[in-house]
C-alpha cells in the first residue's frame, strides 16, 4: 500500500491522471484505494470537523476538484462554503463540588471525585439542600416513579446512573436512563442541580468530558460523581443511608444534615468546517442540477456516537465516509469524461455530518446553488462494505425512481430498496426541501463507529459495482425529458422508533443552536400535519413540559400514548402559535 500510494500521488497530485490505470471512463478501484488511503490515514486523525485533521482532509478534497476541473458553483470564487459550530467543551476554572453541614465537611476533586456533564449549564450554587431520588425515573409504562413523595424544588437531586436492570438497552426502563433524560425531570421537578452516581457496576469511573452530535446544553447544573465520592457523603450524612452497600436498595430521601457547594465552568470552543462543492457544466443550456453528496468527516479520536471502549484511539472512518468521498471523486472523474451532460452535475463533500448533519442542513438554508435548479440529491454515505445487497433509499421520493434505477442497473446487482427519503445522513436536508433523494448504502457492520473501521477492510471491487450503478442513475436523471416528479411519502411501515410510546411526524433539525426543538420537515398525513406544524417552527411546550432541546421533547413524548392529545406551543418568524396534537401510532408490518 505505500508504493502504490506514493506512485499515485506523484501521478493524480500532478493532474495527470489520464496516464493512470483505470483512467477513461471506467470506474477504477486503484483511484478508490488511493482516495480511502489518504482519507483513512493517520495524517487526517480521524477527520473531525473543526480539527487540524478535517482541514487536511478539506484541504485533500479540494485539490482534487481542482485536480479534475471541476469549478465553484455559478457566482462563487472558491469551492468551500464555511460555517461555525460548537466544537469542543472543556473544563474552565474554578470548578467545585463541596459539601458541608457535618464536621469536618467534604471537599471532592475534580476529574477525580466529580466531572460536570458537557452539556451542563454553568453555574454558582451555595448552601443548597440536598435528596436522594433512587434511578431518577419516572415512567408510566413500566410504572416507576423515583420522586413519589419526595421534594426536591429548589435542591440538588441525587441519582444513581443508569436503571433497575443496569445498562441493559433492552431494559423497558432504558429510554429514561440517559443522564440527559434524568436531568430535563430533575429540572421540571423544580430541581437546581443533579448529581448522577456511578453504582460501580461498569468500574468506578466518570464519564469522559466530550462533545459531538446535538451536543447542546441544559439550563440545569449536571454532573457525575463516583461512587466511592458518594459513599463519604453518606457516612456524612449518617442514617438512612450511611449503611447501605446495595446502593439499588437505597430508597429516596431527603437529606437531613448536608448542604452543597458547587460551581461549574465550562469552555465551549466555537469551530469552522466546510462543505466542499465543485461542478461539471451542462453541455447544453440549462439551469437544472444533478447533485451528488458524500460527507468527509468522522469522529477525530472518538466524539459522542463512538462505540470504542476507550477514548484517545483515532477513529480512520475508512467506510464512514472515505468509501464515499473515494466515490463521489471517482464519480467526478468518470463523469467528468462523458460528451455530454444534459444537466449540470454538482460534487458536495459535506462537513459536520457526524456532529447532527451540520454541513448539509447549512447548504440547504444557505444553498451556494439554487435549490430550486437542484432537480435530484444523491447521497454516498459507507458504500465500501458491499455484501448480499445494496440498500438504496428514497426509492419513493420520485415517480420516476423505480424504473430509472432498473434501467439503471446494467450489472444486476440485487437492491434493497426503501421509499422514505429521511434517514440518518445528508439526504435527509435536501427531502425536507421537497427535493427526491436517492441514498446508496452498503450496511453496518462491526467495525461502525470504531477504530477498527480501516482503509484494508474495504472492499474496493464491491464499491466498483456500486458506483458503477450510481453512475448510469446520474446518466439516466440526465436523460430525462423533464425534471424527476417529486413525491411527498407518509411514515413508512415498519418497527415504531426505539423508545417512543407515540408517532409524531416531525424532523429535528440537529443544527439548531437556540432553545427549543426545530423542526426540519413534516411528514405528510402526519400528526404534526394535521397539527399544523411547518417546517422552521420551534416547539419550546408539550403539554406541561418546557422544551429546550431535541432531549427535552423526546423526553416529554413518553408521558403520551396513541390517540392522547396535549397543546403545544411553538415559535413561528418570533410569534408565539398554539396548537393541538393528537399523538399517532406508527403502522406495524404484519
Amino acid at each position: 500500500m505505500p508504493h502504490l500510494v506514493a506512485w499515485l500521488c506523484s501521478t493524480l497530485l500532478a493532474g495527470n491522471a489520464a496516464g493512470a490505470p483505470g483512467a477513461g471512463q471506467e470506474i477504477s478501484a486503484v483511484f478508490l484505494r488511493y482516495y480511502v488511503a489518504v482519507l483513512a490515514s493517520p495524517a487526517m486523525e480521524g477527520r473531525l470537523a473543526g480539527s487540524e485533521g478535517g482541514r487536511r482532509a478539506e484541504a485533500f478534497v479540494a485539490s482534487r476538484f481542482a485536480a479534475l476541473g471541476l469549478t465553484p458553483p455559478p457566482g462563487r470564487s472558491n469551492f468551500a462554503q464555511e460555517f461555525s459550530f460548537t466544537a469542543n467543551v472543556s473544563l474552565g476554572e474554578g470548578n467545585r463540588l463541596a459539601f458541608s453541614g457535618a464536621t469536618p465537611g467534604l471537599e471532592l476533586v475534580v476529574e477525580r471525585d466529580f466531572l460536570p456533564a458537557s452539556f451542563s449549564a454553568d453555574c454558582e450554587l451555595s448552601d443548597v439542600p440536598l435528596a436522594f431520588a433512587g434511578f431518577g425515573i419516572t415512567s408510566r409504562e413500566p410504572a416507576r416513579d423515583d420522586y413519589a413523595g419526595l421534594e426536591v424544588r429548589d435542591r440538588a437531586v441525587l441519582v444513581l446512573r443508569d436503571g433497575p436492570d443496569g445498562g441493559d438497552p433492552k431494559s423497558p426502563f432504558a429510554p429514561f436512563t440517559s443522564t440527559r433524560a434524568k436531568a430535563a425531570l430533575a429540572r421540571e421537578r423544580g430541581a437546581r442541580a443533579l448529581i448522577v452516581v456511578s453504582t460501580g457496576e461498569r468500574g468506578d469511573t466518570l464519564p469522559t468530558l466530550r462533545t459531538g452530535a446535538m451536543a447542546g446544553s441544559s439550563p440545569l447544573c449536571v454532573l457525575s460523581m463516583t461512587r466511592e465520592a458518594f459513599e463519604r457523603t453518606l457516612a456524612l450524612e449518617g442514617p438512612p443511608g450511611a449503611a447501605a452497600r446495595d446502593l439499588r436498595a437505597l430508597g429516596s430521601f431527603g437529606f437531613e444534615r448536608l448542604r452543597v457547594d458547587l460551581s461549574i465552568h465550562l469552555r465551549r470552543d466555537t469551530a469552522r468546517a466546510a462543505n466542499l462543492i465543485g461542478c461539471l457544466p451542462a453541455t447544453r443550456v440549462t439551469g437544472e442540477t444533478i447533485l451528488l453528496g458524500a460527507h468527509w468527516d468522522h469522529l477525530g479520536r472518538g466524539i459522542e456516537g463512538s462505540l470504542a471502549e476507550s477514548y484517545g484511539d483515532i477513529h480512520p472512518g475508512a467506510d464512514d465516509n472515505a468509501s464515499g468521498v473515494a466515490g463521489l471523486l471517482e464519480l467526478a472523474r468518470v463523469l467528468s469524461r462523458q460528451a455530454d451532460r444534459p444537466r449540470r452535475i454538482c460534487f458536495s463533500a459535506f462537513g459536520a455530518e457526524e456532529l447532527g448533519g451540520l454541513g448539509a442542513a447549512h447548504f440547504t438554508r444557505e444553498p451556494p446553488l439554487p435549490l430550486a435548479d437542484v432537480v435530484a440529491m444523491i447521497n454516498l454515505d459507507m458504500i465500501g462494505r458491499l455484501r448480499e445487497r445494496l440498500v438504496v433509499d428514497g426509492s419513493g421520493t420520485a415517480r420516476e425512481w423505480p424504473e430509472l434505477l432498473a434501467r439503471a442497473n446494467l450489472k444486476g446487482l440485487s437492491l434493497s430498496l426503501h421509499p422514505d427519503g429521511f434517514g440518518a445522513s445528508d439526504h435527509s436536508a435536501f427531502y425536507a426541501r421537497g427535493i427526491p433523494v436517492l441514498f446508496f448504502f452498503t450496511g453496518a457492520h462491526a467495525d461502525y463507529h470504531r477504530p477498527s473501521d480501516t482503509a484494508e477492510r474495504i472492499d474496493y471491487d464491491g464499491e466498483v459495482r456500486v458506483l458503477e450503478l450510481v453512475r448510469e442513475v446520474v446518466r439516466e436523471i440526465g436523460r430525462l425529458p423533464a425534471r424527476p416528479t417529486p413525491v411527498a411519502l407518509a411514515a413508512p411501515t415498519g418497527a415504531p422508533r426505539i423508545g417512543l410510546p407515540v408517532y409524531v411526524g416531525t424532523i429535528p433539525d440537529f443544527t439548531n443552536q437556540e432553545k427549543g426543538f426545530c423542526i426540519l420537515g413534516v411528514r405528510p398525513g402526519s400528526p404534526a400535519e394535521r397539527a399544523g406544524l411547518r417546517p422552521g417552527d420551534v416547539l419550546v411546550r408539550l403539554g406541561e413540559r418546557t422544551v429546550e432541546s431535541i432531549y427535552d421533547y423526546m423526553h416529554a413524548l413518553q408521558q403520551y400514548r396513541p390517540g392522547e392529545k396535549a397543546e403545544a406551543v411553538i415559535v413561528r418568524q418570533g410569534t408565539e402559535v398554539r396548537v393541538t396534537i393528537e399523538f399517532g401510532a406508527r403502522k406495524v408490518a404484519e
